[in-house]
């Protein structure tokens, strides 16, 4: 690289909806969405003052710590590569982005909207191969563009061997851009979601990536982009008619947070926990088990919190550090991803509707010490277990 639940039924308070199941509310939805955009273009901030974490190198093979130590490194809006030893795993990686006029021509049919092999080719290449050779699972939070678009030309080119897991939507629209339905494992009828007061708590369910790697799918939401509107909601329980062309048919689908555990050579022992987030949102969506009295209770050592839409929804990031009681955070989607990514990292830019700052100084007594970082897309980081 060049640089170092399907949303509840009930209405969230400040959240405007439409219905979704008709074409004529989708259209309107559409419209305002595009208004909304129309407003930001431009309005993506320089990154003056925060302190952007540019990273370090990779530890490599035959390093006693390559073995030892979980590293990550961050490509981008929701992805990061998350790997220990021999075991990796992926969240969907996303390079294209598209401009906001082109975003806004593409939902009226007036540009094309696809994915960019030149971008993702600027910063995947061979002397990544190496590192992304070993993964065999890439996790989908949701469904839209941003996390999406990229994934089948990313699969084909560089992860024969990765499983893609995510929502039944993700799944129909991977299929509708040339994937096998098999590439795609749907989880969101086993994602957790914390039971509602006085129901039993439902079992958690593990998917097994290697015997020292595991993972499991929460039940989460996306937060409002703006004044409580969401972008692009809906999703799909058929396939597809056609590839998706308009930003509005890359549909949210479930939203799914994920709970990452790097295992002790038993198999068994918890050695690292990672709980990661590409969107925000209201408590308890996107809340793990507390595994109280089994040997599954740990704490979070690392939560991977989403920046934007944070002031759309309830107490976000404090519930989420305060459930997972994580010892520190990586903080991700921060950047401008309405526009190619620098080369220079002093170039980058935060994107439109982010108040950064603000996010900040909310996640920081949260924390109440612990550290965080936000990395420049490219970092490489390190975590000791």
């Amino acid at each position: 690289m060049a640089l170092g639940g399907q949303i509840s039924g009930q209405a969230k308070r400040g959240t405007r909806r439409c219905d979704r199941s008709a074409p004529g509310g989708r259209r309107v939805l559409s419209f305002v969405s595009t208004l909304i955009l129309i407003a930001l273009a431009g309005c993506s901030a320089p990154i003056t003052g925060l302190q952007i974490d540019t990273g370090t190198k990779p530890i490599p093979p035959g390093d006693p710590a390559y073995e030892t130590t979980v590293q990550i490194r961050y490509l981008g809006a929701g992805s990061v590569l998350i790997k220990r030893g021999a075991d990796s795993l992926l969240t969907a990686p996303f390079f294209s982005n598209p401009s906001i006029p082109r975003v806004i021509l593409g939902e009226f049919g007036l540009a094309k909207f696809k994915s960019r092999p030149e971008q993702v080719n600027r910063f995947l290449g061979p002397s990544d191969e190496p590192d992304l050779a070993g993964v065999t699972v890439v996790l989908v939070g949701h469904a839209h563009y941003d996390h999406l678009m990229d994934v089948p030309d990313i699969k084909k080119r560089f992860l024969p061997r990765a499983k893609i897991y995510g929502s039944t939507t993700a799944r129909y629209t991977l299929k509708a851009l040339g994937l096998k339905e098999t590439d795609v494992v749907p989880l969101e009828s086993r994602a957790w979601a914390a039971p509602a007061h006085g129901e039993p708590e439902q079992p958690p369910h593990w998917v097994y990536a290697s015997r020292r790697l595991r993972f499991m799918a929460l039940k989460s939401e996306h937060a409002p982009v703006f004044w409580g509107i969401k972008f692009f909601e809906g999703h799909y329980d058929r396939p597809l008619p056609h590839p998706p062309t308009r930003p509005s048919e890359w549909r949210e689908g479930q939203t799914l947070a994920y709970l990452i555990d790097f295992l002790g050579v038993d198999g068994r022992t918890v050695e690292f926990r990672i709980h990661y987030q590409d969107a925000a949102s209201n408590p308890p969506y996107g809340f793990p088990p507390l595994f109280s009295g089994s040997a599954d209770q740990r704490n979070v050592d690392l939560a991977i919190l989403c920046m934007p839409g944070f002031d759309q929804v309830k107490e976000y990031p404090e519930a989420i550090i305060r459930r997972t009681q994580a010892r520190a955070a990586l903080l991700i989607h921060w950047e401008d991803f309405f526009a190619p990514l620098p080369d220079d990292p002093r170039d980058l830019r935060t994107v439109p509707t982010l108040d950064a700052q603000g996010f900040l100084e909310r996640v920081k007594p949260a924390l109440g010490g612990a550290p965080f970082k936000m990395p420049a897309p490219g970092a490489w980081l390190r975590y000791a277990p």
